[in-house]
């Protein structure tokens, strides 16, 4: 009876209520840093592996749950020639690969903006806190003052229960 309560139970509430969510595959760099970002993926079994020729370091990845209920994990490590990682994921009995994202322009290719494009001229001022110095030091001074009251108090308070005890 309690097998088949078990089984009722696991049929009922524990069935997942999601539907499978195909996964979002990144690759981000940094120096020798590569980074393996998946994003958005549901059920939660995923299997993430970072292929390089010069690898130096790997640590084990991170998945967390969002707020919508989908997974999210990144994988790091530490690469000879982080430009030549690609980053393969299995998830829900498919394999994604993801190369690098970034686009590999010349810099003469890359147009530059212009000036004007960059420059916005705003008449919003900053909000500036206005602390007045003697306000501080009259705080620094009454928080001091507050210390020896407590340190005195202690020490009163230490005699007292000593006589008690000893006299």
């Amino acid at each position: 009876m309690l097998w088949t309560c078990h089984l009722i139970y696991l049929a009922i509430f524990c069935a997942g209520s999601q539907p499978n969510s195909k996964p979002s595959v990144f690759v981000m760099k940094n120096g020798t840093n590569v980074a393996c970002l998946v994003k958005d993926f549901y059920p939660k079994d995923i299997k993430i592996s970072l292929e390089s020729s010069k690898k130096i370091t790997e640590y084990d990845p991170a998945i967390v749950v969002s707020p919508t209920g989908k997974y999210s994990a990144v994988k790091l490590g530490q690469y000879g020639d982080p430009d030549a990682v690609t980053c393969s994921v299995q998830h829900d009995q498919k394999t994604l690969h993801s190369a690098d994202f970034e686009p590999k322009k010349n810099s003469s290719e890359t147009p530059k903006p212009k000036e004007s494009e960059n420059v916005k001229q705003t008449s919003e001022i900053c909000y500036e806190p206005q602390v007045q110095a003697w306000k501080v030091n009259m705080m620094s001074v009454t928080v001091l003052g507050f210390r020896m009251l407590f340190a005195k108090s202690v020490a009163v308070n230490f005699l007292l229960t000593a006589k008690l005890f000893f006299f």
